[in-house]
């Protein structure tokens, strides 16, 4: 009895210190929260002789039903999933994401119109920004266009009316995130009818009609992390037949301690390529530099591309050995440490 009311106790605590202050509940540290709250309720339950409730509520905490808690736009915010920890932080007119140590979107905040402006890796003068202006004179006002990698939705602000856009994104909870959470309102703002395929990109896009998609954009790298098998001969030849001979492909290869443009040269046999480093005049800190890389398999594509604008450049050509599912090395393409 003595338990069960000590126990009542620390639980009417915890609800006080939330209505008081939910930042200290919902703020930096979800995983703490969950935890004091689990001991709270198993204390409870073995006091009430029911530790069935106690394992119950361990199960919901291990496959992931305490993440709501951590959708809260409080400094510090955090959500864990298989694939990493997303951090949401709220700043001086600005959201921002980060998974791992690497920064995954930030929006402007306070008017519709801050809130519709690309930024980071995606300005208008990046390569992604570059070539999904040209979408509508490349492919007409109902372009199909597929993004492999969501984030916070911030390219869903080059979407056009008429236009058909579907992102490809295997973590769902990058998904809650960037369209359920508040925190972000890219896709809200600006593609609110965008399709959302959730799973491995490759695989989903093998199911994908050939020729159903104009451009593809690759944006599938976190915390510098590379998925190889998003980068190997075999996911070009997936990528080229969902595109069709006049698609356009993006890939973005921006990475601290790689250089992987060799390797999609080397590896994306019978596509003409060009790449685009961005680096912003200024030191605003929701522009970020960048490195895209465009391919297609039709030089008139490729031309009206580069003729559109920025500072396109060949890709250059090594000896740096092809990437394929049977092969994968990042030893050759390594950064020197400075």
């Amino acid at each position: 009895m003595k338990l069960r009311v000590a126990t009542i106790l620390v639980i009417a605590a915890l609800v006080a210190i939330g209505m008081a202050n939910p930042g200290a509940v919902l703020g930096a540290k979800p995983d703490a929260v969950a935890f004091f709250a689990i001991v709270a309720v198993g204390l409870f339950a073995i006091g009430a002789r029911a530790p069935y409730v106690f394992a119950l509520i361990s199960a919901l905490f291990l496959f992931g039903g305490y993440r709501a808690i951590a959708l809260s736009l409080e400094p510090g915010a955090r959500t864990r999933s298989y694939f990493g920890v997303y951090t949401t932080m709220r700043g001086q007119g600005v959201n921002e994401l980060q998974h791992g140590t690497t920064l995954h979107g930030i929006q402007l905040t306070g008017t519709p119109e801050r809130e519709r402006t690309p930024t980071t890796y995606y300005v208008p003068n990046s390569g992604v920004g570059q070539a999904l202006r040209a979408v509508p004179s490349l492919y007409g006002p109902a372009a199909r266009v597929g993004i492999v990698g969501l984030g916070t939705g911030t390219l869903a602000c080059y979407a056009r009316p008429g236009q058909h856009w579907r992102f490809y994104e295997i973590d769902p909870v990058v998904v809650r995130i960037a369209r359920d959470s508040g925190a972000f309102t890219f896709l809200r703002r600006c593609a609110p009818d965008a399709q959302i395929a959730i799973g491995d990109a490759r695989l989903t896009l093998s199911e994908e009609p050939a020729g159903s998609l104009d451009l593809l954009a690759l944006d599938a790298f976190s915390s510098d992390a590379v998925p190889m098998h998003l980068m190997t001969r075999e996911a070009f030849a997936t990528y080229g037949r969902v595109l069709g001979r006049r698609g356009l492909l993006l890939v973005h290869v921006s990475n601290r301690y790689l250089d992987l443009s060799p390797v999609v040269a080397r590896t994306a046999s019978g596509w003409m390529a060009a790449q685009l480093p961005y680096q912003p005049a200024t030191a605003d800190p929701t522009e970020t530099g960048s490195v895209w890389i465009a391919l297609t398999r039709d030089p008139e594509v490729l031309g009206e591309l580069l003729a559109s604008g920025g500072h396109w450049e060949p890709l250059p050509v090594t000896d740096t050995a092809p990437w394929t599912d049977d092969y994968a090395s990042i030893l050759p393409v390594l950064r020197a440490l400075k």
